[in-house]
This record gives structure tokens, C-alpha cells and sequence, in this order.
């Protein structure tokens, strides 16, 4: 059982206010690239997504936190790719959550089944030419109420943050680019989130992202040799404040610049694994938040 000063930290740990939206249709490899998978070709992937908040800042600055708060949440993700035919792919991400924030003596979280995200990716252009093509494909779907949002910890109901699920519908849509020459590639996407009002009466800010990326494959065996790419890129996230019970909660909403580093690795044309690492290289938060420290994408996929 929670001690009484257990209970009460906590509940002042709850009434800060994190901006952690969910982001259920996060996982699954190249699921918003300009590129479609291949006609009646399948590919199941297994995405581990790791995220680390622990650096208290005011707008762009760091400033002391003496609670030493540290949130994380690590995600597991199922992905489901289908191509109808070559220009239109359905897509499912079924994600496991862990979530939790934690002091020098609190710890507080949940882990659960997250918000399944369905989605279908349709090119809407597509030119080929000597050693290279350039492909661009629309995506839109939404999130599904499917994790629990009444998870609790020492007899509380845990904040919107630390639940598994967010109680709501979200749809999103997303727009990318894919162009590749040789041995390089070179993607651009823009992906726009709505947030509706789900459990505990929370409505998470409205979520844009924009990003852009240049690979190289410096490892290209002929076919069906191995291959293997490196990768760097560029994306900007906005949030919007939250809302709960109509009220804009204040400490919420901000912005983000966030550098890539990523490598891929083929070793045979049915195997996909990919890694990167997203480190911010400027924030602007509204209020008192936790930033983001680091965040870490690992992936196996199989086409058949």
C-alpha cells in the first residue's frame, strides 16, 4: 500500500500538467513514405518505440525541477501492411503501452493495450526514370478508443498522460514524398492530427508535423544481395495546448525541432530492420514542461 506522503507527491505529480499526446499511429516501417508496398504483397513488422522526458523547461529554457520528475513510455507495436494493389496499401498499428513518471521516491504508471490505429496510404503519383522514381502517396485514418483510460495507481485514477489509451476518435492525414536517384533517397511528409475530447472530459492539443530526410545506401549487393543505408533528417512537431472541461490547461502545447539519425538493413529483400534516434535541437514549450530528452525507434519487418 502507498504511504501517506506516497499519496500525497503523487497527487502533485498529477496536477502538473505533461504534454505526452498519443500517438497510437505511431510504429510500423515507412507507413506515411511516398512509396506503397508492392501489389497483393503483405508485411508484418514489430516496432519498439522508446521516449524519454526528464529535462524540466520553461519555453526554450531548462530550469531546476525539484521534484526530479522523469517520464517515459516505451511502445510495442504490432504493424498489419496490405497492398490492395500497387498504389493503395491498408494498414493497421496495434500497440502495447508502458507509461510512467517517476521521482527520487514516487513511481507512478500503467501498461496496457494502446489506441489501435487504422489507415489506408493511396499514390497519387508516380514517375519512374533511369535508376530512379519519384513517388508521392496520400494517407489518412484514424485512432481507435480501443486502450483503457481508467487505470490507477494507490487508489487514484491516473492523469491522461500516464493511461494507455485516450478515450477518443482521432483521425489524422498525412501527405509524403518519396524521391530516389541511385543510391540515394530523399523523403518529405507532413502529418496533421485532430485530438477530440476523450476520457476524464481531455481534449490533447492538435498535433503537426513536418519532416524531411536524405538517405544513402552505402551497401547495394545485386539483387537478391544485402543492402544498407544510413539516413539524416530534419522534423518539426507542433502541439496544441490541452483542453479539459472546456478550460485551456495551462503548461501545455509547444514546439519542437527534432535531428534524426537512422540506418537500415536489408539482408535479403523480404527482411526489413531499421533503427534511428531522434534527439531535440530546439523546444519552445508553453509554460513549465518536461522536454523531450530522446527517442528511439527499432523495427523488424517481413514481406511475403
Amino acid at each position: 500500500m502507498p504511504t501517506p506522503i506516497r499519496s500525497a507527491f503523487g497527487t502533485l505529480l498529477l496536477a502538473l500538467p505533461l504534454s505526452a499526446p498519443s500517438l497510437a499511429q505511431q510504429g510500423g516501417i515507412e507507413v506515411f513514405a511516398g512509396e506503397t508496398l508492392f501489389e497483393q504483397g503483405t508485411r508484418i513488422s514489430l516496432s519498439h518505440i522508446h521516449k524519454r522526458k526528464g529535462t524540466l523547461r520553461e519555453g526554450s529554457s531548462k530550469i531546476s525541477d525539484p521534484a526530479n520528475q522523469r517520464w517515459t513510455e516505451e511502445r510495442l507495436v504490432m504493424g498489419l501492411d496490405y497492398g490492395i494493389d500497387r498504389d493503395l496499401t491498408l494498414s493497421a498499428l496495434i500497440p502495447v503501452v508502458d507509461r510512467n513518471l517517476r521521482n527520487s521516491g514516487t513511481h507512478l504508471g500503467s501498461t496496457g493495450l494502446g489506441d489501435i490505429a487504422l489507415l489506408a496510404k493511396y499514390r497519387v503519383h508516380r514517375d519512374e526514370f533511369p535508376q530512379g522514381a519519384f513517388n508521392v502517396a496520400l494517407a489518412g485514418g484514424m485512432e481507435l478508443p480501443t486502450g483503457s483510460t481508467n487505470e490507477q495507481d494507490g487508489g487514484m485514477r491516473l492523469a491522461p498522460s500516464l493511461q494507455p489509451g485516450a478515450g477518443a476518435v482521432n483521425p489524422f492525414l498525412s501527405l509524403g514524398g518519396t524521391y530516389s536517384v541511385g543510391r540515394a533517397r530523399y523523403d518529405a511528409r507532413t502529418f496533421y492530427k485532430v485530438n477530440l475530447k476523450g476520457a476524464q472530459d481531455y481534449d490533447p492539443g492538435e498535433f503537426l508535423a513536418l519532416g524531411v530526410s536524405a538517405a544513402y545506401r552505402f551497401i547495394h549487393e545485386k539483387y537478391p544481395g544485402p543492402s544498407a543505408s544510413a539516413k539524416l533528417g530534419l522534423q518539426w512537431n507542433h502541439v496544441g495546448s490541452d483542453n479539459q472541461g472546456g478550460t485551456s490547461i495551462a503548461n501545455s502545447g509547444g514546439e519542437e525541432l527534432l535531428g534524426r539519425l537512422g540506418f537500415g538493413w536489408h539482408p535479403v529483400p523480404q527482411i526489413d530492420i531499421t533503427f534511428s534516434i531522434d534527439v531535440p535541437l530546439h523546444q519552445d514549450l508553453d509554460g513549465q514542461q518536461l522536454g523531450l530528452d530522446l527517442r528511439s525507434f527499432l523495427a523488424v519487418g517481413l514481406r511475403f
